[in-house]
């Protein structure tokens, strides 16, 4: 799991939200992809935005399906208590693993869902985040239950806000506790072990493998950094990486991309030469191409123009930058 992101699901849930589906724009293409993963700071961003939207009005906005794969492991056990535990232990699926967590705490007669959180978000609105947390977990429960499931008792560790109603109506009781030593949930565990309606035998183990696989796989959404180094490797490829080529790939004019580029604090000739360096010391150390080709494919004119490269990069010649790979024999890299 990668620390210091977040699902894609839970972003866009908060974007719509806060009518903050702008933000989004740097990861077009990439948030309907399950495996992808955003950056947190742009979920603490977008909870800023949602000043004044309670956690009830968050809970409503939940689609039919959840939040993917982690609202399915609820309903995925013979009973609610399986399925609370699975997705306790699987929370890294929606949530920062670096900032979120779920215990679930089963004495024989009450059962506590314990969420912790650490934020630098202003107190109001971590608040409303954790508010959220506990009623999304309470939704999801009912949701698979298909009935109505009401906690006996919830705390909270932020002090008490001026009216509280909306909260009283998410959990379905008055007996919440402000200023508690944890964020809790607490039920009676018999009420969390009565057999779902629709119990499908294997299907927490088929969920559980998925999310193994799922977590194994995640990947952090590109930025347009990334995209536009992979323009430049792409160019550098075709043997036509001029600014235009590279501007056009992009779908920006040439002086969109430098500004850009001025705006990521860095320029076209900088970003060009880290990206020929990248490319010459794999090319050097994973292929058996002379100096002569691999300065034509990093964009060079002959091969004594990578060689004055190479000394200004690394203060040495192709021939050292190439002994110093590791590699049993020469292999050769398709497509490089």
């Amino acid at each position: 799991m990668i620390e210091g992101t977040v699902s894609t699901q839970l972003t866009r849930l908060l974007a719509g939200a806060a009518g903050a589906n702008a933000a989004l724009a740097p990861f077009a293409g990439e948030l309907h992809d399950d495996l992808v993963r955003v950056p947190a700071s742009l979920t603490d961003s977008l909870w800023q935005e949602l000043t004044g939207v309670t956690a009830a009005q968050l809970v409503r906005a939940l689609p039919d399906q959840g939040v993917g794969l982690w609202s399915q492991l609820f309903s995925g056990g013979e009973t609610l208590l399986d399925g609370l535990r699975d997705a306790a232990r699987y929370l890294p699926l929606l949530a920062d693993p670096a900032t979120e967590s779920i215990e679930v705490i089963d004495n024989g007669e009450l059962t506590t869902v314990r969420h912790s959180s650490t934020t630098r978000l202003p107190p109001a609105v971590a608040a409303t985040r954790i508010e959220f947390g506990l009623g999304v977990v309470l939704e999801q429960l009912r949701r698979a239950a298909a009935r109505t499931v009401t906690p006996r008792h919830a705390g909270f560790t932020h002090a008490a806000p001026r009216h509280h109603d909306d909260l009283v109506n998410l959990f379905g009781s008055g007996n919440l506790a402000f200023a508690a030593e944890s964020n809790t949930l607490t039920f009676l565990t018999a009420d969390l072990t009565t057999p779902l309606p629709y119990v499908r035998p294997g299907l927490a183990t088929v969920l559980r493998q998925h999310a193994n696989l799922v977590l194994r796989a995640v990947r952090p959404a590109s930025t347009w950094h990334d995209k536009f180094r992979a323009a430049v490797t792409a160019a550098l490829r075709d043997g036509d990486c001029s600014l235009r080529t590279v501007a056009t790939r992009l779908s920006l004019s040439p002086r969109t991309l430098q500004r850009r580029l001025t705006e990521q604090g860095t320029t076209w000739r900088t970003e060009l030469e880290t990206v020929r360096q990248s490319r010459a010391v794999r090319l050097l150390q994973n292929t058996d191409l002379t100096v002569d080709a691999i300065a034509d494919r990093v964009g060079y004119s002959d091969a004594r123009s990578l060689r004055r490269a190479t000394q200004r990069w690394h203060g040495t010649s192709p021939r050292t930058v190439r002994a110093k790979s590791t590699r049993a024999g020469p292999t050769v890299v398709p497509g490089a």
